[in-house]
């Protein structure tokens, strides 16, 4: 039980073994150690002095013979002690250079994009509220179905969040219908929309497209089969941002 403890802290098996051995036997030279051990000499000595250099060993000389003593228990709260400190040193270290790290991974590693499914209503409206609700830069699409948007509550909980004070540009591109215009109806200089007419706007965005942060959103509001598709990657929803970028000037 006891080698258990000493390897659960840092020991190898050997360490243990002959750390152990010294606790029972008190000062010994390395060769009588390795016979009552069975053990190679060398090896013996190797791991005297590695449990020397944790501070639970010492050792003094006698008539030319150098002799191996283990210190009082108490010291292994000692060595506990140091190795808390050297790691509490460590890991502030590697906070520094974590953003290093990571700059490895994006330049030679592709994150592959994680895909969910949202299924029903809800899971549609959950995705909008999210989207709402990130605190960062959003663009979007909004559909050509009508039908969703005439959704009182709805409608009123979206345009409430827009009208939200923030310090991030949030564009719309939307279908000139006057049903979908009233609730953009408001005034935040911090949400831009554009109205396209239906000729221009056609079948291109007959589901809704939103796009924030690292995730790209596709929703369908047809009555019944609602869905909602989230892929969240940086350089997917980087491309979406600069295809929208294009399209937002091409337009104007």
């Amino acid at each position: 039980m006891l080698r258990e403890y000493l390897c659960q802290i840092g020991f190898t098996s050997n360490e243990s073994k002959v750390y152990l051995e010294l606790l029972q036997v008190g000062a010994q030279p390395a060769s009588l150690l390795a016979k009552r051990l069975s053990m190679n000499r060398t090896s013996v000595w190797s791991l005297l002095k590695s449990l020397e250099q944790k501070g639970i060993v010492s050792s003094y000389s006698s008539k030319k013979i150098l002799y191996f003593v283990a210190n009082d228990p108490n010291f292994l709260i000692g060595y506990i002690d140091r190795k808390c400190r050297a790691f509490d040193y460590y890991r502030e270290k590697l906070i520094s250079v974590i953003p290093k790290f990571r700059g490895v991974m994006d330049d030679f590693v592709f994150q592959k994009p994680v895909v969910s499914f949202f299924d029903g209503l809800e899971g549609v409206k959950h995705i909008i509220h999210d989207f709402l609700n990130a605190n960062c830069e959003k663009r979007g699409y909004i559909s050509l179905n009508k039908g969703f948007w005439s959704d009182r509550d709805f409608s009123d909980s979206f345009r409430d969040a827009l009208k939200r004070k923030t310090s991030k540009s949030f564009k719309i591109i939307l279908p000139n219908f006057d049903e979908i215009k009233k609730i953009f109806n408001f005034n935040n200089k911090n949400v831009e929309v554009l109205c396209l007419d239906k000729v221009d706007f056609g079948k291109l965005f007959e589901n809704e497209m939103a796009i924030y942060g690292d995730k790209v959103c596709i929703l369908n509001f047809d009555k019944g089969v609602e869905y909602g598709i989230v892929i969240e990657n940086p350089k997917v929803a980087d491309m979406h941002k600069m295809i929208f970028d294009m399209a937002w000037n091409g337009i104007q």
